[in-house]
């Protein structure tokens, strides 16, 4: 049974999830991370953008509701990987 508490302090919970949305950047394509924000109509939608270590810009779209991660342009996490 899973039981969920609401966190002492809002700020550590932003704090950790905009961590586990670098993490999750970063395990989706190598490079380094340049910018990470909320998308404004979701709270549960954000956009990091990327660097490839060739110097390609990626944007990720990363849902955590639906626990995806979209790469764009979509040909670019086979040339990132």
């Amino acid at each position: 049974m899973t039981t969920h508490t609401v966190p002492a302090n809002p700020r550590i919970e932003l704090a950790r999830t905009r961590r586990m949305l670098e993490d999750t950047a970063l395990n989706a394509v190598s490079g380094t991370l340049v910018a990470l924000r909320p998308d404004l109509g979701s709270p549960d939608r954000w956009t990091a953008e990327v660097r490839s270590p060739d110097g390609e810009h990626l944007t990720l779209r990363l849902d955590r509701s639906l626990q995806t991660v979209e790469v764009v342009p979509p040909g670019a996490i086979a040339r990132a990987a």
